[in-house]
């Protein structure tokens, strides 16, 4: 089967620069980096150069988007595992299979293991469930893993970290959490903003208001990129590359659920932005 049929394609026209990481992560990554630019150094001496990373944590916070960063900081194919396909297909075990054969046979491959909690599950967290498909493939997984060309790079992620059967996780060898963001909105905008398009902000919000939005953020990293990005297509369709800070959080507001009241230029009238994921009101 044609290696297209087995994975999806994916836009690794991505910066690393342009991800969001924690301090921790900066450097497990860095380290991975160091190793992967003298992996044949290493391979030489016997030692085995760190290929196997783990990404776990909160959904929406940079896993894929790193990963996909990685692909094009390394030049690397990146091989995206349709897991819920291969697994609707009955055919889970093949595919990971031909995968590995692909990436051995080529080399300087990435393969993207999205979910990996649905095949490499603790039966004991799932005792009812009929997982001998599921078993097969966690087993291939195993054997392919440990077989790997090490040239490639197996990335896998997961929401669920718990659900992950022990001796999978134990095969990696660097392990990253994602939370969800705790810096400063001002600084996770500017990130996404397209600065090099000539795009900028407008500060036209009071500081009271922002504080408001940052103290009760419950957002991800792709949230706050899919609003930004909103911002930019309105910027460009009213013919400006200036974008009102205001529009920002206010469409912030709507993806947190937040209600807030927002001043207007009219003296004695306030705008209302409400979704359901918050009850409470906030002035």
């Amino acid at each position: 089967m044609a290696i297209e049929n087995l994975t999806m394609k994916v836009d690794t026209n991505i910066s690393l620069d342009s991800v969001i990481l924690s301090e921790e992560n900066k450097r497990k990554i860095n380290d991975f980096l160091a190793e992967t630019n003298s992996r044949d150094k290493l391979i030489k001496y016997g030692l085995q150069p760190m290929n196997r990373l783990l990404f776990y944590g909160d959904s929406g916070c940079g896993k894929t988007y790193l990963s996909k960063a990685l692909s094009n900081f390394l030049g690397f194919e990146m091989l995206y595992i349709d897991i819920a396909n291969a697994i609707s297909a009955g055919s889970v075990a093949e595919n990971i299979s031909e995968v590995f054969k692909y990436a051995n046979e080529k080399g300087n491959c990435i393969i993207f293991l999205d979910e990996c909690d649905s095949i490499a599950w603790n039966r004991d967290t799932d005792k009812n469930s009929d997982g001998g498909t599921i078993r097969r493939a966690t087993n291939s997984l195993f054997q392919q893993m440990d077989q790997m060309n090490p040239h490639n790079i197996i990335i896998a992620a997961t929401n669920m970290l718990y659900r992950l059967d022990a001796a999978f996780e134990r095969r990696f060898n660097q392990k990253l959490e994602f939370r969800r963001p705790n810096e400063s909105l001002d600084k996770i905008i500017e990130k996404f903003l397209f600065t090099d398009k000539g795009f900028s902000i407008a500060h036209d919000l009071d500081a009271v208001t922002k504080g408001v939005v940052e103290k009760k953020m419950c957002t991800s990293y792709y949230e706050i990129q899919g609003v930004v990005e909103r911002a930019m297509k309105n910027a460009v369709m009213n013919d400006t590359l200036i974008i009102s800070e205001t529009y920002i959080y206010k469409k912030l507001v709507e993806v947190m659920g937040i209600k807030v009241l927002f001043k207007t230029d009219k003296p004695n009238e306030q705008e209302t932005f409400t979704s359901p994921r918050f009850r409470g009101t906030t002035t």
